[in-house]
C-alpha cells in the first residue's frame, strides 16, 4: 500500500507521519517545517505500507519550491494507474482553510480520505457533525484523530486496510478531471496576469461552495463553539502584546536575553560532571589497559578530542529547549510578522527569518528552509547571509574562549559576564547577517515585489513529548555528526604527532639519555609534539596566521575546524593532551589559561581571544554548509563568493583587532 499525506502547513501531518514511521521529523507550530517529502513505512497486520510526507500547501496553485514539490507530486501520482491513497489531513482549529485543498484533491479523481485532527478540547458532537455533514457533500471516508496523543490512528490504519484496493475513490464522475490537472500546472508554471486572474476567479467559486460546507451552528443543539471562541480570545490578547510594534520586540529581545543566561547558568553543572567523567576515563585507560600505543591513542587522541565536544551538549540542550518551545507554542510565527518589517529595507522578507533564526540551530537545514522563499533573489540573499547565523557548532568555539577571558562569576548586576558576552556574539553574528544582506541588496539586481502571507496559528502549550524529542534529536545529531569528524581528526593528530623527521624528533624517540635527561616529562611532550609532522605543519601557516596573534597549535585547529567549526575545541583538547604527558584531570580550558609566551606572558591574552572571537564569528568554516549552497544554487559561483567573502572578512576583522589591542 502506498500513502500520502497531504494538507496545508501546520495542520498534524508531520506529527502524524511521525506516530506512523517513528522516523521523528521535526515538528513546529508554525508553517514551512517540511521543505522537502519524507518518505517512510509502517506495517498493517504484518503488511509493509510506504508513506509520504509532503510539504504545507493551501491549495494546488504553488507559491513556492516546497509547496511546487507537492503539487508537483499529485499531479504526477494522479497520472499513474492505480494512485496512493491520499489522506488530507484537516486541522479541526481551522477546517474552511483546509477544505479548498480537499475539494482540489477530489476534483482529481484521486482516492482521497479525510482526516480530522483534533486538539484536547475538542468535543465528541463537534467532530461527528463535522464527519456527518462533510461525508455526505464529499462522498469519501472521513475519521478524527489526535496526531499528538495517538487516539483514533488504530481507526486510521483499519480504514486503509479497508481501503487497499483504492475503494476510497470519490469525487464528481463528471468532473474534468485531466483537463483541471493540466490547468494547474499551466497556471503554476506562468505568472501573467490573465492566469492570475483565472486562479483568483477559481479560487473566489471555490470558497463559496467552501463556504456552504459548513454545519450550521443550529445543525446540532450540541455543537457550541465556545472552546473555539475562548482559544481565538486568548490568541487575540496574547498577539496584542507579543506582536505590539513597541513590547513585541522588547519582550522577544529579554526572551534572548534569558536563553543566552540559561545557556551558561543552567549547564554549568552537568558540563562540569561531563569533564570530570571523561577525565576519570581516560585516566582507567591509562591506568588498567596495556600500554601501548593503541591505549595511548585512546586516551590521549580520542578520548580528549570527543570530551572537547561532549562536554557543551548541555548548553546546546538548553538552547534546542527555548528553540523548540517557541516554535511548539505558536510564538515563532508572531517572530516572523515581527521581524518583517525590519528585513524588508535589507532585501530579505518575513519568511526569510524562519531560516535565519533556524540558523541559530544549523546552517545547512536553514539553507534547505529558503525553499519557502518564493522570490529568486530573496532567497538567494537569505541563503548567503545564513552562515553568518550563530550556529550551534561555535557554542564549544565561543563557550571556551569566553571562559578564557573572564571568570564564570563575573557578573553585572543581575546578569552572568558570559552569558552577556555570548548575547553580544549572537547580535553580531545577527549584524553581520543583515549588513551582509544590505551590501546585497544594493549590487544585485532588483526582482519582483514579495508580499509575506502566512497563517498565525493559534497558541498552544507545548507537547512535552515534541519538545523532548526535538532535544534528543538535535543534540544526538550534534554529537554523532561531530563525534565522527572528532575521532577520525583526534586519531590523524595523534598519528602525525607520533611521526616527525627531524634530528630532535628522532632523539626523543629513540630515548637518547643524554638529550632527554635536560627536559621534565611536560617539557618534552611539548618538544616531541612541536617537532613532529602536524607541528611542523601548523609551524608552515604560523607566518600567515601570526600577525592575529595566532601560534602554531592554534594554526593546527584553524585546518581541522575548516571540517566543522566546533572541532577547534576537540583539536585543542587533543594538542594539549599530547603536550602534557599524562595530565588528565585540568579541563581543556585550564590547560590553555596556563600555557604561556617564551617571555612569560599569557598566550590567550584579551586581544588574541577576541581576535579568535571574531574569526569564528565570520569565516566560512564548514564544508557540508558549502556542499549545500552548491545544490540549492545549483552551481559553485555563489558558494565560491560565499566562502571568499566571509573568511576574508574574518581574517581581516581578526587581524584588525589584535593589531589595535595588543
Amino acid at each position: 500500500m502506498n500513502v500520502v499525506l497531504a494538507g496545508n502547513p501546520n495542520c498534524g501531518k508531520t506529527s502524524l507521519f511521525n506516530r506512523f514511521t517513528g522516523m521523528n521529523q521535526k515538528v513546529g507550530n508554525y508553517p514551512g517545517i517540511t521543505v522537502s517529502k519524507r518518505e517512510g513505512s509502517f506495517k498493517i497486520d504484518s503488511e509493509a505500507c510506504l508513506i509520504t510526507d509532503l510539504p504545507g500547501i493551501y491549495s494546488l496553485y504553488a507559491g513556492s519550491e516546497d509547496e511546487q514539490i507537492s503539487v508537483n507530486t499529485l499531479l504526477d501520482l494522479q497520472k499513474i494507474e492505480k494512485p496512493p491513497i491520499i489522506l488530507c489531513i484537516i486541522d479541526i482549529q481551522s477546517p474552511h482553510k483546509n477544505l479548498l485543498l480537499l475539494s482540489q484533491l477530489i476534483e482529481l479523481g484521486m482516492p482521497v480520505i479525510g482526516v480530522f485532527n483534533y486538539r484536547k478540547k475538542t468535543t465528541t458532537s463537534e467532530i461527528s457533525d463535522w464527519i456527518k455533514k462533510l461525508k455526505a457533500k464529499y462522498l469519501i471516508p472521513f475519521l478524527a484523530l489526535n496526531a499528538n496523543s495517538g487516539e483514533g490512528v488504530n481507526a486510521l490504519k483499519e480504514e486503509l486496510k479497508n481501503n487497499k484496493n483504492n475503494e476510497a475513490v470519490s469525487g464528481d464522475p463528471n468532473s474534468k478531471v485531466a483537463e483541471f490537472a493540466t490547468w494547474i500546472k499551466q497556471a503554476n508554471e506562468s505568472d501573467t496576469e490573465s492566469n492570475i486572474l483565472k486562479i483568483t476567479k477559481d479560487l473566489r467559486a471555490r470558497l463559496e461552495d467552501v463556504d456552504n460546507s459548513f454545519p450550521s451552528k443550529t445543525y446540532s443543539p450540541e455543537l457550541k463553539p465556545d472552546s473555539t471562541q475562548k482559544t481565538h480570545s486568548k490568541t487575540s490578547y496574547l498577539d496584542k502584546l507579543l506582536m505590539h510594534h513597541i513590547w513585541g520586540y522588547l519582550i522577544f529581545g529579554i526572551s534572548l536575553i534569558v536563553i543566552f543566561q540559561a545557556v551558561f547558568s543552567w549547564s554549568a553543572y552537568p558540563m562540569e560532571w561531563i569533564e570530570e567523567g571523561f577525565g576519570l576515563l581516560s585516566a582507567f585507560t591509562q591506568n588498567y589497559l596495556p600500554s601501548n600505543f593503541y591505549t595511548n591513542a585512546i586516551s590521549d587522541g580520542i578520548i580528549p578530542g570527543l570530551a572537547g565536544i561532549v562536554v557543551f551538549v548541555p548548553q546546546i540542550s538548553f538552547l534546542f529547549l527555548f528553540i523548540a518551545l517557541f516554535e511548539e507554542s505558536g510564538y515563532m510565527t508572531r517572530v516572523v510578522y515581527l521581524m518583517d518589517r525590519l528585513v524588508k529595507p535589507f532585501g530579505l522578507s518575513g519568511r526569510s527569518v524562519v531560516p535565519l533564526i533556524s540558523g541559530y540551530a544549523c546552517s545547512i537545514p536553514a539553507i534547505m528552509a529558503t525553499r519557502t522563499i518564493k522570490n529568486p533573489r530573496e532567497k538567494l540573499i537569505t541563503m548567503l547571509v545564513i552562515p553568518f547565523m550563530t550556529c550551534s557548532a561555535r557554542i564549544p568555539v565561543y563557550t571556551t574562549l569566553i571562559a578564557l577571558m573572564m571568570s564564570s562569576e563575573a557578573s553585572v548586576g543581575v546578569f552572568n559576564s558570559q552569558g552577556l558576552v555570548l548575547f553580544a556574539l549572537y547580535l553580531f553574528g545577527a549584524f553581520m547577517s543583515f549588513f551582509t544582506a544590505l551590501v546585497a541588496h544594493k549590487i544585485m539586481k532588483r526582482g519582483g515585489r514579495s508580499v509575506l502571507i502566512m497563517e498565525l496559528p493559534n497558541y498552544k502549550i507545548p507537547s512535552f513529548n515534541n519538545v523532548m524529542l526535538t532535544i534528543y534529536e538535535k543534540s544526538k545529531s550534534f554529537v554523532f555528526q561531530a563525534g565522527k569528524i572528532i575521532i577520525l581528526v583526534s586519531l590523524a593528530l595523534y598519528l602525525m604527532s607520533n611521526i616527525g623527521f627531524n634530528d630532535t624528533f628522532e632523539k626523543i624517540e629513540d630515548n637518547d639519555t643524554e638529550f632527554v635527561n635536560q627536559f621534565t616529562p611536560n617539557e618534552l611532550a611539548q618538544l616531541k609534539l612541536e617537532n613532529s609532522v602536524i607541528g611542523q605543519l601548523g609551524k608552515f601557516i604560523e607566518p600567515a596566521i601570526r600577525p592575529l596573534g595566532y601560534d602554531w597549535k592554534i594554526g593546527i585547529s584553524l585546518i581541522t575546524s575548516f571540517a566543522a567549526r566546533e572541532v577547534f575545541v576537540g583539536t585543542m583538547s587533543t594538542i594539549y593532551a599530547l603536550e602534557d604527558a599524562g595530565d588528565d584531570t585540568t579541563s581543556i580550558i585550564q590547560k590553555m589559561q596556563s600555557d604561556k609566551n617564551p617571555d612569560g606572558t599569557a598566550k590567550y591574552s584579551l586581544a588574541v581571544v577576541l581576535s579568535l572571537l571574531a574569526f569564528y564569528a565570520l569565516a566560512m568554516q564548514c564544508l557540508s554548509t558549502i556542499a549545500v549552497m552548491y545544490k540549492e544554487t545549483g552551481g559553485w559561483k555563489w558558494p565560491s563568493i560565499q566562502f571568499i567573502v566571509s573568511t576574508g572578512s574574518a581574517y581581516l576583522l581578526a587581524l584588525l583587532i589584535y593589531q589595535l589591542m595588543s
